[in-house]
């Protein structure tokens, strides 16, 4: 006989807590959709902007509650705040005993990213399974 696991609303909750938070800065909502989707299967937490500046905001709420990213995966030209200028918002922002978490810059534009000092950059378009790889690798270096 197989026995039903259940869980109270408190206990998924934790469950959901324990999961390793990424912040995903996309603009496009299909590229964003199935980048938290996957992410979710996969065990992460994904916390969804569609650019800088909703992503520094929901930063600035969540550092009180020392909520930090694991990852943060960052689209290079957005509306309203592109990914250059959230990176440099950010590590002004930045002011806790806690490292920055490690950026993956997701971009289709082929220059060279090295001033931008972001951990890894991932040329669009990318197959999920090589996302999923490079934040794996991005997060077990911290």
């Amino acid at each position: 006989m197989q026995q039903r696991q259940t869980f109270t609303l408190r206990e998924a909750e934790g469950k959901e807590a324990q999961r390793p938070l990424v912040l995903v800065i996309e603009d496009h909502a299909a590229t964003q959709h199935v980048i938290s989707s996957m992410l979710f299967l996969q065990g992460y937490r994904p916390v969804c902007t569609t650019n800088g500046q909703e992503a520094l905001e929901w930063i600035e709420e969540a550092l009180p509650r020392e909520e930090y990213p694991a990852a943060i995966l960052l689209d290079l030209f957005m509306p309203v705040m592109d990914g250059m200028r959230f990176l440099d918002c950010l590590r002004a922002l930045w002011q806790i005993p806690v490292p920055l978490p490690p950026t993956i810059l997701l971009t289709a534009h082929l220059g060279n990213h090295d001033e931008l000092a972001v951990t890894d950059v991932l040329q669009k378009p990318f197959h999920i399974k090589e996302l999923l790889e490079r934040l794996k690798y991005v997060s077990n270096k911290v």
